[in-house]
This record gives structure tokens, sequence and C-alpha cells, in this order.
């Protein structure tokens, strides 16, 4: 008789525990699908900013190149140096050159004797010529004589000159101020002279590193709003809590693809006090557009669009009220709401359940 009474007792036991499982389970989702993440509304001071990446590149930069070919006889300058306009960089042997300009001057004194020659016969057949002494003929024949010798005189002087013009680019000097970016020839080395039929050889690179600029691409929405000699911001990747001010200097005039998106190239020239700041290192511009002091925002995933307008659910006790608000600036992480909501008012990260099913029907 016991063990029956036994049997049911443990039986009534599982079976009021499933039924109060059962309805808990229902109960809990229901609260945890009521939960949503939430953000407070607060006075915040925001600025909206046109991001862009790019290289940073020098102001002024040049390859320097040789007019003329020849051996390397020996490089004066070391990558990193600083050089002057006019400063010798490197030398070309001069022996060739230097024999072209000593056959130019013996060429040279050799005409000066030629035409002296023929300008004393000329001046003596003149006067014989006016005494009926000569015929026509030998008189015209002194005159081309005299005439061709001041010609080649002319000659001689310019392949000289052009000699002496090429044993002075036997010495490649600095185009300008600057730094010695890059060394790409060594003593002894035989490099070609940039022609209109040759490159030429690249012999070393010099940059002004105190005016650099950096290139980006601005997308065809924002570069409207940009203007030359606005003022920006730059930071460095590889240099951590660097910050330099620069300026717009170029906006494109046409836009350009890249990967299927048009954007307008822009320049920002600044001034690198600090010379961890080189040439190819990336960078990140932010361009200020507009601002706002103490505006009351929240997260930007607080406000919803539909049809065009702008709303937030607004915590209501245990309720949620839909608002509509007039939204402002926003800086990628909170945005302004200008109108519908105050300081200290709870709004909902996610649209209420009740709302979604309203906005499904």
């Amino acid at each position: 008789m016991k063990r029956p009474i036994l049997i049911f007792i443990v039986l009534s036991a599982f079976g009021y525990g499933g039924y109060t499982l059962y309805k808990n389970i229902p109960e809990s989702s229901a609260r945890a699908s009521r939960a949503i993440r939430t953000d407070t509304a607060m006075a915040r001071d925001l600025e909206s900013v046109v991001t862009a990446t790019g290289e940073v590149l020098p102001l002024l930069s040049s390859i320097v190149k040789s007019e003329i070919s020849g051996r390397v006889t020996t490089v004066h300058v070391e990558e990193g140096l600083a050089v002057k306009r006019g400063d010798l960089l490197l030398e070309l042997d001069r022996t060739s050159l230097l024999t072209r300009v000593r056959e130019a001057q013996r060429s040279l004194e050799a005409e000066q004797l030629r035409l002296g020659k023929a300008e004393r016969n000329f001046e003596r057949l003149k006067e014989l010529y006016t005494k009926k002494f000569v015929g026509e003929k030998e008189y015209l024949d002194a005159q081309t004589d005299y005439d061709l010798s001041k010609l080649n005189l002319e000659i001689a002087q310019a392949r000289l000159e052009d000699a002496e013009d090429d044993l002075s680019k036997t010495a490649i000097i600095a185009p300008h101020d600057g730094i010695a970016t890059r060394v790409d020839v060594i003593d002894g080395e035989v490099i070609s002279g940039a022609t209109s039929v040759s490159n030429g050889t690249a012999l070393l690179t010099i940059a002004e590193l105190n005016e650099l600029y950096m290139e980006a691409n601005i997308n065809e929405v924002d570069v409207e709003r940009l203007n030359v000699g606005q003022t920006a911001r730059l930071r460095f990747d590889a240099i951590p809590g660097s910050e330099i001010e620069g300026v717009i200097d170029v906006i494109a005039l046409s836009a350009r693809k890249n990967e299927n998106v048009r954007v307008f190239p822009i320049e920002v020239v600044f001034r690198a006090a600090d010379t961890r700041v080189r040439p190819g290192i990336s960078a990140t511009v932010e361009i200020p557009i507009a601002s706002v002091q103490a505006g009351v925002s929240v997260l930007l995933s607080a406000v919803f669009n539909e049809a065009e307008k702008s709303y937030i659910y607004v915590q209501d006790g245990d309720q949620w009220e839909k608002r509509l608000v007039e939204g402002g600036i926003n800086d990628l992480q909170h945005v302004e709401i200008k109108s519908g909501l105050e300081v200290g008012e709870v709004v909902a990260l996610s649209r209420p359940a009740e709302f979604k099913e309203a906005t499904d029907d």
C-alpha cells in the first residue's frame, strides 16, 4: 500500500516541476526579447569632418640626371646629406672632353692664322685691283677666301664653346636646396646622358623635406564641401600621437575613377616640424566641415529613418515612445539631435519589438 503512494508522490513532483519549467521558459524568453541596448542623451561637442587617406610626398623633388654620357669618377654625397643649390654632387671622367677642348683650341688658332693670311691677301689684291694691275677674278677670289676664313673662324669658335660646355657638364651640381634621399650610382659606373632619344640614367634624388604635401582622393559627395585654403589635420600611422596642421592647396577640377568610384584628388600642404615625417609614409587627413558645442546627441544607431524622416524610440517607463526628431551633424559616432530629445532621456539602439511588427505590417 505504501509503495503505490510513494510512486504517486514522485510522479506528481516531476509533473509540477515540468509545468513550472514550461511556464517560466516563455516568460524568460519574452523578457529577453524585450531587453534591448540603450543610450542616454548627453550634451557633447561634435565636429563633422571629411576623412581620407593618402601618401606624403615632397613639394619639391628632383631626379638628377647628366646631360652627357660618361664614367662616374667621384660621388660627393651620401643618402641623407643636406645640400645647397650649386653644390657639387658628383663628377664624370674629363679625359676625352679635355682632349676635345684642346683640339678645338688648336683648330681655332689655325683658323685665326688662315683668316689673317686671307685678310692680307685680300687687302693686297684690292689695292692692285684699284690700280688695274690684277683682273677682277683674282680680286673676287681673294674676297671669297677672306669671307670663308671668317666663317671658318666662327665655326671653330662655336666648336670650342661646345667642347667647353660639355666639359663643364662633367660636374653635376644640385639644382636646389634639399636632402639627397636616394643615390643610385657609385664610383666607376658608366652612365648615359639624357637626350631627345634617351631618358638617361637617374643619378640621385634631391627632395625638400621641410615643405611636404599629402595627396588624397575625396569622393564626389564630399568634395563640394571643400575649398582651397581650408585647414586640415594630418595624422600618421607610423607616428602615433603626432598631428600636424595643413592647408588644402589643390582641388582637382575633374574627377578620376578609382575602383568604380568617382573621386577628386586634393593636395594638402604642410610644414614637417617632426623629422620623422618623411616622403612615402601613409597619412590620414581630417578636414573639419561643421561643429557644434554642447549639442544634445546620441549614438548614431539610435536614429532610424523612415520615408525620409528621422525617428528615435524614447523609454517611457516600461514602454517605448516613437518620436520624430530633427538630426544635425555627426562625428561618425554620435549624431546631434536638434529637436525632439532632451538631455538625460534614454533611447533604444534597436527597434523595439512592438514597432518591428508595425513596420513589418
